[in-house]
């Protein structure tokens, strides 16, 4: 029962609180926005607390249950007010006269069903494809897609409210904390009371709980990486790449301990043998011969040879064989490095990894210490859009929600079955996505029934396909026609380089024993010169 009122006008009334967006502990803690409020107004002298004075009282704007009796000559008058209402008119109700009502309605009536075309501010920034900017010519936005967009102005015009956008810097995005406590972008607009809603793909998490009030969940999505796609790699490697470096260390070591046999068993035998085989070299060319399914016209006499260079033979065909039917895929396409599928893998790896700073918490507070890693190597300062031209050049990794990155990838970075960057088979745990409202904000149990029937109805899925198929359009015209299938292509130089090579290989060591077996020859000569001289003498 109030009649000056400055204690309650004092604890009401809040407005000072926008004065300085520095002062970030909530105003709020001791107004219950939930409660029923019922203001007697008497008159004081000259002193009169007006109703029209009330309904302007900050934390009243988010207070529904608020009942105003005034006080009249033999009567009082029953008021209410409208939520979100920018004018202080208030709504009668009825009034109290010999001990009742005279009309006997609700006192409290629901506000929020009709608005009434009460304006809500709606922070949100372009970020498909929960929100995507349709822009004329000029760059200036003349509209908005995406699932974000669509839930919001569905819940207007089943609650009949206006919607006014309040643009987010694309440097601030979802916000985040800056040194001093202060919150800025979407988080900063909603907790500081400068915009009703927030909405843009908003992950529902804890840490930023203290400042929104989320509404129930519409959609979920994971946070995974994005990494530069497999590079090709040199064709020069094409002709050792159907075995691995262990299979080829086998091969080699079969082919050594093959020619030494050879030649043991060519010496030890009692039955004599063709001279050849009593050449450690011509041992290693035969051995050799063998391995390659050519060797040389020299057929063994004796049983121990035969039985020897039969299982080589057979060996040979086996190896030669799988050799050369590998050989054919690895000449046709063209191979890649290993790609990154796993977070070890990319912990490991030299990629910066860039995003928005709502990560860095999400890294620094993770149980897993892989994750706990990254976020000693994230970098916040960067712009989404063209991060993934770094992570394209294989400089950065980014991490985001998984639709996101699939749009972005499928829309700008694939070329017919071809893709420059992909996504991290491995990702982060699930986030729900849902609004974010100011604490204590009555819109909440007003919406939340009403999101989860879009949800069930199946309309989420449906507009999520719409504006990808959208999206995705803008950049049709800007790809590039889908490369010739390699499979129909012949062999050119490029698939056949790595043969030359080990033809370039051969040659030089060829004329390096060449030119070694010519000056050992000089040398000989010389000596045996000198000798026959010293003997002459």
């Amino acid at each position: 029962m109030l009649m000056e009122g400055d204690t309650f006008i004092h604890h009401a009334d809040v407005s000072h609180y926008h004065v300085s967006t520095a002062n970030h502990q909530s105003p709020h803690a001791l107004w219950n926005y939930h409660a029923y409020y019922i203001l007697l107004l008497f008159r004081s002298g000259n002193a009169t607390l007006n109703p029209s004075n009330v309904a302007k009282l900050y934390n009243l704007r988010k207070t529904e249950k608020l009942l105003i009796l005034q006080q009249r000559e033999n009567h009082l008058v029953a008021w209410t007010h409208q939520l979100y209402s920018t004018s202080t008119k208030l709504t009668f109700l009825d009034t109290w006269r010999d001990g009742k009502f005279q009309r006997g309605g609700t006192l409290f009536p629901e506000k929020l069903v009709d608005m009434q075309g009460a304006v809500l501010r709606v922070a949100t920034f372009d970020h498909p494809p929960s929100v995507v900017y349709v822009r004329d010519d000029h760059q200036s936005v003349v509209g908005r897609l995406g699932v974000d967009v669509q839930i919001v102005k569905t819940l207007a015009r089943a609650r009949n409210f206006s919607i006014e956008y309040i643009e987010i810097s694309p440097d601030e995005m979802w916000g985040f904390e800056l040194p001093n406590g202060t919150w800025v972008g979407l988080v900063g607009k909603v907790f500081y009371e400068l915009a009703d809603i927030g909405t843009c793909n908003l992950f529902i998490e804890l840490y930023r709980w203290k400042q929104l009030d989320y509404s129930t969940p519409y959609n979920f999505d994971r946070g995974c990486f994005v990494a530069p796609a497999p590079k090709p790699l040199s064709s020069w490697k094409s002709p050792v790449m159907p075995f691995t470096w262990d299979t080829w260390s086998s091969v080699v070591v079969a082919l050594g301990v093959g020619g030494g046999l050879l030649y043991l068993v060519a010496t030890l035998s009692h039955s004599p043998e063709s001279a050849d085989f009593r050449s450690l070299s011509y041992d290693y060319l035969y051995i050799l011969g063998a391995l390659t399914m050519h060797s040389l016209k020299i057929v063994p006499l004796n049983a121990p040879m035969r039985v020897y260079m039969g299982f080589v033979w057979l060996f040979g065909l086996i190896v030669a064989t799988a050799y050369s039917a590998n050989l054919v895929a690895f000449l046709s396409f063209t191979p890649m490095s290993t790609p990154i599928d796993t977070l070890d893998q990319l912990s490991k790896s030299s990629l910066q990894i860039g995003s928005h700073a709502f990560w860095q918490t999400q890294f620094s507070e993770s149980t897993d210490p892989i994750i706990r890693g990254f976020a000693d190597n994230l970098v916040t300062n960067v712009d989404l859009h063209s991060l993934f031209d770094a992570v394209k050049d294989g400089k950065f990794s980014l991490i985001e929600n998984k639709q996101y990155l699939e749009l972005e990838i499928g829309s700008r970075f694939t070329y017919g079955s071809h893709t420059f960057i992909r996504v991290v088979s491995e990702c982060l745990l699930t986030y729900s996505i849902g609004l974010g409202f100011q604490k204590n904000s009555p819109l909440k149990s007003y919406f939340d029934g009403l999101i989860l029937q879009l949800f069930e109805s199946g309309m989420i899925y449906k507009w999520q396909k719409e504006v990808v198929a959208y999206f995705r359009a803008q950049y049709a015209s800007r790809r590039p026609t889908d490369q010739e299938d390699s499979r129909t292509r012949p062999l050119n130089l490029t698939h056949l380089q790595g043969v030359f090579h080990v033809l370039g290989i051969g040659c030089l060591a060829s004329a390096l024993l060449l030119v070694l077996e010519i000056i050992g020859t000089t040398r000989t000569h010389r000596n045996t010169f000198s000798t026959a001289n010293n003997l002459i003498r």
